[in-house]
């Protein structure tokens, strides 16, 4: 049985807080690579990009997700852009579920337009406006999540504790139909 779960997705689909829920729900430890990140290197991840650029964050998130093969009993929100270190889920998708929460754009603008610390927690990749930036980086990275994904939850219309549920009942009829 593979006994940890990883979540995938892009910025403000929910992966933090569902992954609280969901850690508590399971009985779970709980991991966020962001943090992870910020911890291991005594900054933010804005101040990480500022400094090192994208390409120095991700030599650092390829690090934590490495880190992390061969934990049990967790789980692993991870940043949007964790997908694209293609051989490192090889190896993790071989020990974990891995779920990738969606929504649908206008839902996810409209979160991180109402959180207020996104632009301090969430530094921009291209520059653009918000939305542009979003739809641009989800049809580009849609075909990686679809395709490491064992399990896929919209998020959009659900509170975390729907999403928690729906989860937790894909993983059950995953594991019995293995």
């Amino acid at each position: 049985m593979k006994d940890c779960v990883y979540l995938i997705g892009c910025r403000a689909v929910g992966k933090s807080s569902i992954g609280v829920a969901l850690a508590k729900r399971l009985g779970y430890d709980f991991l966020d690579t962001d943090i992870l990140i910020a911890e291991e290197n005594n900054a933010s991840v804005a101040t990480i990009v500022a400094e090192q650029g994208w390409q120095g964050f991700r030599k650092h998130e390829s690090e934590v997700l490495s880190g992390l093969r061969g934990r049990n009993h967790c789980v692993i929100a991870t940043g949007g852009g964790a997908i694209l270190h293609r051989q490192i889920w090889l190896q993790l998708k071989k020990q974990a579920q891995v779920v990738w929460l969606t929504a649908d754009l206008e839902i996810l603008c409209e979160r991180l337009c109402m959180d207020l610390s996104s632009e301090t927690l969430r530094p921009s990749l291209t520059g653009k406006d918000i939305c542009q930036e979003l739809d641009e980086v989800l049809t580009e990275r849609s075909p990686l999540y679809r395709e490491t994904a064992d399990l896929v939850v919209d998020t959009g219309k659900l509170t975390v504790a729907e999403v928690v549920h729906s989860i937790e009942e894909l993983i059950v009829n995953s594991e019995k139909n293995a």
